[in-house]
């Protein structure tokens, strides 16, 4: 179920999960690889976060 919620996301928000849980990079260093702020990610990740927790119940 998770792989297929993931799937499901864009692309940026694929490489923001990836590189957050599965390579263990912190928030400011997967925005410099992505090209974008710190805030973005931290919003974009409990966007994420908050529409698999509702997948999930």
């Amino acid at each position: 179920m998770l792989k297929e919620y993931i799937d499901k996301l864009d692309e940026r928000e694929k490489k923001i999960i990836l590189l957050r849980y599965y390579r263990d990079k912190t928030q400011s260093e997967v925005a410099q690889i992505l090209g974008i702020s710190q805030v973005q990610v931290s919003r974009l990740e409990s966007k994420i976060l908050a529409g698999l927790k509702e997948k999930l119940s």
